[in-house]
């Protein structure tokens, strides 16, 4: 029996990179999981590797889909336990360069999409037996970060949000945190060099993390072993958060 036996997670852009890994780990404990992204079939693809699994594709920032991905999750699952807030992007740009489609855009998959699915989350969650709400952000929106002016402001916003969440949810036995990484996938790749060495240089662990390293703090974070944590941030970054 895995730690997560019988109970059903969506995260949301979890075709790939961190969110495929935190897919990969709950399945492997028993969890029936909500595979998401923008494309159909890589959806059905990555869903069909994982046991018990399904696929669920859409634009996470669209007006209405948020609805959607909890009502198709519940008709075709049953219930829902977990929700990891994970889809994401980054568009670097120096503050006079983000235009105001890329700000909307940034805010609307990084901020208003997971608001959006933690709202229709909390419905099924407090007529059930309560549940467990991880929002993914970045040591960005804590500390800010040279050239992620739109990426960094919508991280610290969902944190915000977690906070908020922790505070209005724990009476009915919602848990809300928040999880930090800095480890390479591919979103990190499309990141300038140069701002890629500065970040490393300022982490205190000198050596790389892990896609998998973030996956045991997600399980750790929406397991009963954190069943008295809310409204709190892991940070798995080696230490960057320090700086």
């Amino acid at each position: 029996m895995g730690e997560l036996q019988g109970r059903v997670a969506i995260i949301t852009g979890s075709t790939r990179g961190i969110g495929r890994g935190i897919a990969e780990r709950f399945a492997a404990e028993g969890a029936r999981v909500v595979v998401h992204g923008r494309d159909f079939a890589m959806c059905e693809s990555v869903a069909a590797s994982l046991p018990g699994a399904i696929g669920i594709a859409g634009d996470i920032g669209a007006a209405g889909f948020a609805d959607e991905l909890i009502d198709t999750t519940v008709s075709r699952l049953g219930r829902l336990d977990i929700v990891v807030n994970n889809a994401g992007v980054a568009i670097d740009n120096f503050i006079t360069g983000v235009t105001d489609e890329r700000w909307a855009s940034t805010l609307a998959t990084n901020l208003t999409g997971p608001f959006a699915v933690l709202r229709a989350a909390v419905r099924v969650m407090k007529a059930g037996q309560g549940g467990a709400v991880l929002n993914v952000i970045s040591w960005a929106g804590e500390r800010g970060n040279v050239g992620q002016a739109a990426y960094a402001a919508s991280k610290a916003g969902l944190h915000a949000l977690t906070l908020t969440g922790a505070k209005e949810l724990g009476k009915f036995g919602i848990r809300v945190n928040s999880l930090s990484p800095a480890v390479s996938t591919e979103m990190g790749a499309q990141m300038d060099e140069r701002l890629k060495k500065i970040a490393a240089s300022r982490r205190p662990l000198k050596i790389d993390g892990l896609v998998a390293d973030v996956a045991e703090g997600a399980l750790f974070l929406v397991s009963d072993r954190s069943r008295f944590i809310t409204g709190d941030v892991l940070h798995v970054d080696g230490g960057m958060h320090l700086n």
